[in-house]
């Protein structure tokens, strides 16, 4: 009789060690930060508030030099008014007498309150190097400043501006300069109060139009801003908050305006991350669904296993041949039942158990695989092992087992799928050694993976390469390979079907 595989006991199915999950947990965002700005406090009201004080701050900098210029305008036409004077009451000083010039005219008092009427105290003027003195109408002025309009800056003029708006007490001020279109030199003594009133009257003008135009600027800026800029940000801000209470709802996904600048494709972009994200959840919550119904199913699951325990250890002891021949294989079957049973829960919620690491011929492991799965005598598919018999990996058995079933499965999976009695149906495995890895390739014949898959090929419930599957098997094969410190990978090449490589390290004398 032959000796039987030891069998893992299965007593005390109610303390198993796998938690189930909780699919309760609220897979909802939680909102961060605070709610979108009210109006007063909001982008609009602020973008407003600036602009009108960028506008004023400018109409700063334009008032600064028009002012300087109103006061020596002011003052330039004071001397021309002056020259107007003289030549009205001194015909000596243009040389020949005026047309309809009359006595009147030079009467002292009629010539002072000319004066006085533009703010002049004392008149002189200089010809040929001499000066006159027209008329003084207060001998004790004092004089405060002196100004020469000809000879006048920027800067100068500026700030002898800003004196004058400035000035705390009236002041008497002497001006000198040639009106324009003539050469002579006048001297004027004149109060300077008139000239800083209407200095004070031109700012209250200046300051009301500029205030008129900042609120209009700063109106249709803000109009065109808030259309164009403001309003499209604060609907993905709306959106944002929406989505953060509701990730799942389909019509949160904000839906792009279509534009072609920075803001549609901000939008595109916050459209695309929404939908990733809500399909990411979506998985979560598959997988916690799926964690729940696997705990369940372990738990009756390994109460039959119990049974049929019990069963194949008496097939162990009936002398039949042909029961002796497929009695081990169904005890291994069960014994990997049971393994899986028990590990199921490991990948659900965390990762999978550390490799145990052996020395493994991988030649038997393949065929293992192939008499559990009915590859030898299949009736559609031609299955080859052309794995070198002395071929040895470092690895944990039952764990590589897995990884060539899963990908040998869905290979069974594509192949089946085809229709046509002359279509070659072809599943092999090989596997050579290099210098510091071993590289195994399952290949088949059958219509490949589709495009679709490629990109979530190893990803879990999203990497599925035919209908109906799940995308466990090669997520879960990529995650075994990983801890092995290896690699799992699609072959791209010519040839036909699909080809799955796994390059393992060579650790054949580094045995655990």
């Amino acid at each position: 009789m032959n000796q039987t595989p030891s069998h893992k006991t299965l007593g005390g199915s109610d303390q198993s060690k796998s938690q189930p999950v909780d699919v309760g947990e609220d897979l909802a965002l939680k909102p961060v930060g605070k709610e979108v700005s009210s109006r007063f406090g909001g982008l609009s009201s602020k973008l407003l508030l600036l602009t009108i004080g960028f506008v004023m701050l400018s109409e700063v900098f334009v008032f600064v030099p028009s002012v300087a210029k109103f006061r020596n305008d002011w003052l330039t036409d004071r001397l021309t008014r002056a020259r107007t004077v003289i030549l009205l009451t001194d015909p000596q000083a243009i040389g020949p007498s005026l047309p309809g010039a009359s006595e009147e005219a030079a009467d002292t008092s009629k010539l002072k309150r000319a004066l006085m009427n533009i703010d002049i105290v004392t008149l002189a003027y200089r010809s040929g190097g001499r000066k006159e003195l027209v008329a003084m109408i207060d001998d004790a002025a004092q004089v405060a400043a002196t100004f020469d309009v000809n000879e006048t800056g920027p800067i100068k003029s500026i700030r002898d501006a800003f004196g004058t708006l400035l000035a705390t007490e009236p002041r008497t001020i002497l001006v000198t300069g040639a009106p324009p279109g003539n050469d002579e030199l006048i001297e004027l003594v004149a109060r300077e109060e008139p000239l800083r009133q209407a200095m004070l009257i031109y700012t209250r003008n200046v300051m009301i139009l500029s205030l008129i135009i900042s609120g209009l600027t700063a109106t249709m800026v803000y109009i065109a801003l808030t259309t164009l800029f403001v309003r499209p940000i604060k609907n993905m801000a709306e959106n944002m908050v929406s989505f953060s209470k509701n990730p799942e709802k389909p019509s949160n996904v904000i839906e792009p305006s279509g534009r072609g600048d920075e803001l549609g494709i901000a939008e595109e972009r916050l459209a695309a991350m929404q939908t990733d994200l809500q399909g990411t959840l979506s998985n979560q919550k598959r997988l916690a669904n799926l964690g729940l119904a696997v705990s369940k199913v372990n738990h009756d699951l390994r109460n039959i296993l119990a049974s049929v325990q019990l069963f194949s250890d008496r097939l162990a002891t009936v002398s039949d041949p042909s029961v002796q021949k497929f009695a081990p294989k169904l005890i291994n079957g069960i014994d990997r039942a049971i393994n899986y049973c028990q590990a199921t829960l490991v990948y659900g919620s965390a990762t999978e158990e550390p490799p145990k690491r052996r020395v493994v011929r991988l030649h038997d492991t393949v065929d293992e695989m192939a008499s559990l799965l009915n590859l030898e005598d299949h009736e559609r598919i031609e299955w080859q092992n052309l794995v070198p018999e002395a071929l040895e990996i470092n690895a944990d058995p039952e764990q590589i087992f897995r990884v060539v079933m899963n990908l040998s499965r869905n290979a069974i999976k594509a192949l089946e799928s085809m229709e046509g009695d002359t279509i070659v149906r072809r599943l092999e495995i090989s596997a050579h050694k290099e210098s510091n890895a071993i590289r195994v390739v399952v290949r088949d014949t059958g219509p490949g993976v589709p495009e679709r898959a490629k990109q979530h090929l190893f990803e879990a419930f999203r990497g599925s390469v035919s209908k109906g599957g799940i995308g466990l098997g090669l997520a879960i094969a990529n995650e075994i390979i990983r801890a092995h410190g290896g690699t799992l990978r699609l072959l791209e090449d010519d040839m036909p079907g699909a080809a799955f490589e796994i390059e393992l390290p060579d650790q054949v004398g580094k045995v655990s």
